[in-house]
């Protein structure tokens, strides 16, 4: 159908449909709002860390990042989950005193895991620092086991703030949420860590923001919660299954924990068979992937309550259909920005790092290139988790944190850090596919419908007009941007011609009728 047609009966939505399109859209932007700001701040702050830092150096920081952040899954337990879905259960189910038990028992399972991590981290800072040190870099092990000692606040300030913004998310609500984890957090983060940077306290300096960052994110996040239960809520005496609370939160904490995405193995995997060098050009070529996972990361947050309501009233359908509209959604503003990653790799990292990183371009483009499958399926693992699934997902990620590290332990070292990238793309390809297969066979949902091949095949003219364009005899940074903007334009244009569908008009009049009813204000 053309954009300027009007649309059948059959094409229009009925009330439920629209009142899902409503509240995924409404809290996706919101959260896109926040990714935008976070993922923005995280790119900046990374981008004055690698050229103050240097590439060694920033290998050393993301190693004690990725340190810190598994300790930070380890100490969440599953527990923001565990609480979001329980409490969604309990409103679905006009359960009040179940609304304020599911938090507290979230809250007090964190408190305890996290405290356990903490411990941990302390006592066995060297013996992780020795794993991290080789040859001779061996001189290293103290500085590496001083800087998780610095950061090892950073796990209860993570699991008090996660816990308590996905509370507030069971009430599909992303505002609270956005606020203290996206806008809060990252910006205390960006301005302590730059100062800290630039007086030249460096490595030091940018785990300590860590952890101070966190904790400030939590006592947001804390504000908000406090504000976010209702009167009945407030006044029934708490009560939940602790027992079923934990069997869910283990499962989905080892998913979490062992996530391609979120555990940045890569970056674990060089840290034991190579060196800070070549950890610092794969840290560079994952926080460029960046810009093109902020639609999936600011959809997921209110699609995953969403699922757990529509799936606990039995509303399959059209769980499907908002599904394959969200996966509809994700691929139109993610492929576009892998195609670009793909094609002109050395631009966005020569603009991110300077020509001291220019070695991590191949990496950008392999690595975008799972991305695409990552992007293309959609939010699947929130389906099968939140249905009460998490034991799926957990196998999912065992098998594919094992492939990805026998695949980096194997090739690595024979074929260097292109291989490393190849490995990476590949286990998400994978796991990703085995995702959508599981969700149709168990939950009876799967994310694509004919109206995907719309963004695609948009995506796929952008790709052509920068290639072709690469072929005039221009060079320079300059030449390069003008490609992108002309590869923009096309696949703006042809995704316009192709036409809008139902749910993208529905999400367009809503839009022009708040700013027009703005507009009449006097």
């Amino acid at each position: 159908m053309s954009h300027g047609a009007e649309p059948s009966e059959k094409e229009s939505l009925s009330l439920e449909a629209a009142e899902d399109v409503r509240t995924v859209a409404r809290g996706g932007a919101v959260q896109i709002i926040g990714q935008v700001s976070q993922r923005g701040l995280s790119f900046l702050f990374s981008a004055v860390a690698t050229r103050v830092l240097g590439p060694a150096g920033f290998g050393l920081y993301s190693q004690i990042a990725r340190v810190l952040a598994i300790g930070g899954q380890l100490g969440l337990a599953g527990f923001n989950y565990a609480s979001m879905r329980f409490i969604a259960r309990a409103r679905a189910n006009q359960d009040h005193g179940g609304v304020r038990g599911a938090a507290r028992i979230g809250l007090w399972g964190t408190t305890v895991a996290s405290a356990i991590v903490l411990m941990a981290l302390v006592a066995l800072a060297a013996p992780i620092a020795a794993a991290f040190s080789r040859g001779d870099e061996a001189s290293q092990a103290d500085e590496f086991a001083t800087l998780i000692r610095i950061g090892a606040l950073y796990v209860p300030a993570f699991a008090y703030m996660q816990v308590l913004r996905y509370c507030t998310q069971a009430y599909k609500t992303m505002v609270p949420s956005v606020i203290s984890g996206n806008i809060v957090q990252p910006a205390a983060r960006f301005v302590l860590g730059v100062a800290l940077l630039l007086a030249g306290i460096e490595v030091a300096g940018a785990v300590a923001t860590l952890s101070a960052s966190m904790a400030v994110g939590a006592g947001s996040a804390l504000w908000y919660w406090r504000r976010m239960p209702s009167a009945q809520e407030r006044q029934a005496s708490p009560h939940a299954s602790a027992s079923a609370m934990v069997r869910f939160a283990l499962p989905q904490a080892g998913s979490s924990l062992l996530g391609i995405q979120s555990l940045g193995l890569g970056i674990i995997v060089l840290g034991i068979v190579s060196d800070n060098r070549d950890v610092g050009l794969f840290a560079v070529a994952l926080a460029l992937q960046g810009p093109g996972g902020v639609f999936l990361s600011g959809l997921v947050n209110i699609w995953a309550p969403v699922v757990s309501d529509l799936y606990e009233k039995g509303e399959i359908a059209r769980l499907d259909s908002l599904y394959k509209t969200i996966t509809r959604w994700v691929v139109t503003f993610s492929f576009p920005v892998y195609g670009a990653l793909i094609v002109e790799p050395g631009l966005f990292v020569t603009i991110y790092g300077g020509s001291e990183v220019l070695d991590a371009a191949p990496l950008v483009a392999i690595i975008a290139v799972g991305n695409l499958f990552y992007s293309g399926t959609g939010p699947t693992g929130y389906v099968l988790s939140m249905t009460g699934r998490p034991g799926v997902n957990f196998a999912n990620s065992v098998v594919a944190v094992a492939l990805y590290a026998l695949g980096g332990a194997l090739f690595v070292p024979k074929y260097g850090l292109p291989a490393m990238a190849w490995v990476d793309a590949s286990v998400t390809a994978l796991v990703n596919t085995a995702r959508v297969i599981e969700a149709k066979l168990l939950v009876g949902v799967q994310p694509f419908g004919r109206s995907i091949l719309k963004p695609i095949g948009a995506a796929l003219a952008g790709v052509v007009a920068l290639l072709l364009w690469k072929l005039v005899p221009l060079e320079g940074l300059g030449a390069q941007l003008t490609g992108v903007v002309l590869a923009g334009v096309v696949y703006a244009l042809v995704l316009w011609a192709l036409g809008l569908d139902a749910e993208e008009r529905f999400v367009w009049e809503r839009i022009k009728s708040r700013v027009f009813k703005r507009g009449r204000r006097p």
